[in-house]
């Protein structure tokens, strides 16, 4: 049984074995409809309902276009163009499509006009011409084809056809919004979000960005979100940003959802809610959202949210590096290289590092020449590793230009040179890298600058790095420009020891050897010196400033002692 709205208007047509009580649409009644009566473009609008649902008979929507085009609806010729163009229902037929787009043109329909452009300058069933297609927007634009106003606006804006024009392509841009064109909105705030073609003003852009949300635009939803998280154009709000996330998640789009589930995580604008945080990643990196992905994967490799799962972790750091994320080619090349969740791999960790930093991620190119540099998982090859540490560096890779400084300081695969060292570690600390605070701190005092290494040690330390500690403790127990101070430098290498330093820990079993800072204890002392040592040489930290000399001094120490 087909059946219709009674209101011709709402142009409502769809078929079910009984007749509904009301338009969906409108909520009109609905009548039952005799199948010698329809026109083509009825046959065209029940065509459209069946492309729409998702569970529908696809060759009985080609039937439907086929039928209208049969009764002459231009309408009709475009849609089974669609579908031939696109294989829904039906086997592609470019060529086919291509011509039925003719057709549909010659016979007044703008879209077929549009697609028949689209053809031109993709080579979609003829030859490729550009210039044809910008004269076939352009045809379709003035006759007033919102649709066609955006792809003539694209057309210049890229110089598709024509000569590349900024301001021509806002026109018609304009043109679209101001017939209420949803894309046209959108790209009307985006313009003046970038100053594409027109002043940036951000109220403007959110102006448009509103406007095109409120009528259904998901992306333009997404963006005006974003503009009440960053207090772009309006007063920051975090309760309008996820309310605007949540509208566009809602609507199905990836990165409202990435943007909700976020807002979750971290109860911007809502109730902190990791199991909400984690749904919504679940329902972006479904839908293809690289972001998604990545921190889905990170949410199973912590267990927040979701029970820790290193496997799931690893199945979405594939996904996302597999479809281009080169954060999660960085983190597959991580888990390869510490073998977190799969057996260690330094091949496939070096060919995930390689392809991340190519990718443009800079934790990848610091990682990867920090290998080449150390010769692991590769045979040594530090014009290698200069080479990823600099491109590193050029992105501000905090870490990569302390890799620099240590390279340039122990010429390393570059000339010696201090003050080039000091530069990078310099930058590197301003950044925040506490380790170039602390090798600043290493190079002053060899120099003699106690003062100047003192204040630097000390930021180090602030920030966590293991050696400041050690470096902080020595001037303690020195007296070194502070006041000398056995427990104060005890502290020092408790601290240090506890983050993993093996020279605090060698420095802390020679206070308590010696009644550094407290009580000596002669026969555990020398236990706990001996057991240091031996943990001291296993350390990864056998390339680190003064690392040899604490061994030498541990074991003149342990020898003056055993006796």
């Amino acid at each position: 049984m087909i059946y219709h709205c009674e209101d011709h208007t709402c142009n409502y047509w769809d078929e079910g074995e009984k007749l509904p009580e009301r338009c969906p649409q409108c909520g009109r009644k609905l009548l039952r409809a005799n199948e010698a009566d329809m026109t083509g473009d009825d046959w065209t609008a029940l065509g459209n309902t069946l492309w729409d649902a998702e569970a529908s008979d696809k060759k009985r929507m080609v039937d439907c276009f086929r039928k209208a085009a049969y009764l002459g609806s231009a309408w009709g010729v475009c849609n089974l163009g669609i579908c031939m163009e696109q294989g829904n229902g039906v086997e592609a037929d470019p060529v086919q499509a291509f011509w039925l787009y003719q057709q549909a043109a010659g016979m007044g329909r703008l879209n077929a006009v549009c697609c028949l452009g689209v053809c031109y300058q993709y080579g979609i069933g003829t030859a490729p011409d550009a210039k044809q297609a910008a004269e076939l927007y352009c045809k379709a634009a003035e006759y007033g084809s919102p649709r066609g106003q955006m792809l003539l606006a694209r057309a210049f804006h890229d110089g598709i056809g024509v000569e590349a024009d900024a301001a021509e392509a806002v026109h018609w841009v304009r043109a679209a919004a101001y017939q209420r064109y949803g894309e046209g909105m959108h790209r009307l705030g985006v313009c003046y979000e970038y100053g594409d073609g027109v002043e940036q003003n951000w109220e403007h852009a959110v102006h448009w960005f509103r406007e095109a949300a409120e009528s259904g635009v998901s992306t333009a939803m997404t963006d005006l979100g974003y503009c009440y998280e960053k207090g772009c154009g309006v007063e920051q709000s975090w309760e309008q940003a996820f309310s605007w996330y949540r509208r566009g998640a809602e609507c199905g789009y990836p990165v409202s959802m990435s943007n909700l589930g976020l807002c979750y995580k971290r109860g911007y604008g809502v109730e902190q809610n990791w199991q909400e945080a984690v749904k919504w990643y679940e329902q972006g990196a479904q839908c293809g959202n690289l972001q998604s992905m990545n921190n889905l994967a990170y949410c199973y490799e912590r267990g927040e949210g979701v029970e820790q799962n290193e496997e799931r972790a690893l199945y979405w750091y594939r996904r996302g590096a597999e479809a281009g994320s080169d954060y999660c080619m960085y983190c597959l090349g991580w888990n390869y290289s510490n073998g977190e969740g799969v057996e260690q791999n330094m091949t496939e960790a070096i060919r995930w590092y390689t392809a991340a930093a190519e990718g443009g991620n800079a934790d990848a190119m610091h990682d990867l020449g920090w290998l080449y540099d150390h010769g692991e998982g590769v045979e040594q090859d530090m014009k290698k590793a200069i080479c990823w540490y600099e491109r590193a560096a050029e992105q501000n890779h905090p870490a990569a230009m302390n890799s620099l400084g240590e390279c340039y300081a122990m010429g390393r695969g570059v000339p010696r040179d201090l003050e080039t060292a000091m530069e990078w570690y310099r930058r590197a600390a301003e950044l925040g890298e506490a380790m170039a605070d602390y090798n600043m701190g290493w190079h002053l005092e060899q120099a003699g600058k106690l003062s100047e290494a003192y204040a630097h040690y000390r930021k180090a330390a602030d920030g966590n790095d293991d050696s400041a500690w050690w470096a902080l403790g020595r001037f303690y127990e020195n007296g070194v420009v502070v006041a000398q101070d056995g427990k104060e430098a005890r502290r020092c290498y408790e601290t240090g020891e506890k983050l993993g330093s093996a020279k605090c820990k060698m420095r802390l079993a020679r206070c308590k050897l010696l009644g550094i800072g407290g009580r000596r204890e002669k026969k555990a002392g020398l236990d706990l010196c001996r057991q240091a040592l031996e943990l001291a040489k296993e350390s990864s930290e056998k390339e680190d400033y003064g690392y040899e000399a604490e061994m030498n001094l541990l074991r003149r120490t342990i020898a003056e002692n055993e006796s």
